[in-house]
């Protein structure tokens, strides 16, 4: 299986066509976005989940973390129809701490299953208080986290507090697992760590290899992990 994480920037820089180019030659099984638009003006209205789904092959769901623009913003999760077994993708949208309350932008957390998995897509935020409270929430919804894959842009390295908080809660860090070199993700205007992160449940099969994609079409890399 061949999972993703990436942080579509919303298309702004260069449109859909290129991120889609990216995800073809990626060929995960399953990818999470964020920041992703439906309905958007800033985006020609486009349904940016189900475009990219049709041009890859693949079936989408999406979780709206804010109105915005006359649509909607937030997290997406892409699948190859053959691990659903002719079931629809569906997300439910669980609400992550923060947002317009201490003067942020909210964030959700996508919940979804395909292949027996629990998938978690998420998007935390920018103050390290915040991330840590979004970090139990995610938790809280988990429970038991086998069986479960994170897909996000945690916006932290792998040694931040709230990473660490769910890894000693039984996830795995599956770049560290199978021993790529560390790299930075994202993003350009403000290099950062390996922000863009795909954790494992603890039963789930070891990670063989991970890459990160970079292009211009996104101000972040596509990470990839194959199991």
């Amino acid at each position: 299986m061949r999972l993703a994480t990436f942080n579509i920037k919303h298309a702004e820089l260069r449109g859909l066509a290129p991120l889609a180019d990216l995800l073809r030659e990626a060929r995960p099984d399953l990818a999470g976005l964020q920041e992703v638009d439906v309905g958007c003006s800033r985006s020609g209205r486009a349904d940016q989940p189900a475009g990219l789904g049709t041009a890859l092959g693949m079936v989408s769901c999406f979780a709206a973390a804010l109105p915005l623009d006359g649509g909607a913003y937030g997290n997406a999760l892409l699948a190859v129809p053959e691990l659903l077994g002719g079931e629809p993708l569906e997300a439910s949208v669980l609400p992550l701490p923060g947002g317009r309350s201490i003067g942020e932008e909210p964030r959700v957390l996508l919940a979804a299953r395909a292949a027996g998995l629990r998938v978690f897509v998420a998007h935390f935020d920018l103050p390290a208080p915040v991330r840590q409270a979004q970090a139990d929430a995610l938790l809280a919804a988990v429970g038991d986290p086998r069986g479960t894959i994170v897909l996000g842009d945690l916006n932290e390295g792998p040694e931040g507090p709230a990473v660490r908080k769910l890894l000693a809660a039984g996830f795995r860090d599956a770049w560290a697992e199978c021993g790529a070199h560390e790299v930075i993700t994202a993003p350009w205007d403000r290099p950062q760590v390996r922000i863009d992160q795909v954790l494992l449940g603890p039963d789930l099969p070891r990670a063989r290899s991970a890459r990160a994609l970079s292009s211009d079409a996104s101000d972040h890399a596509l990470v990839l992990v194959e199991l």
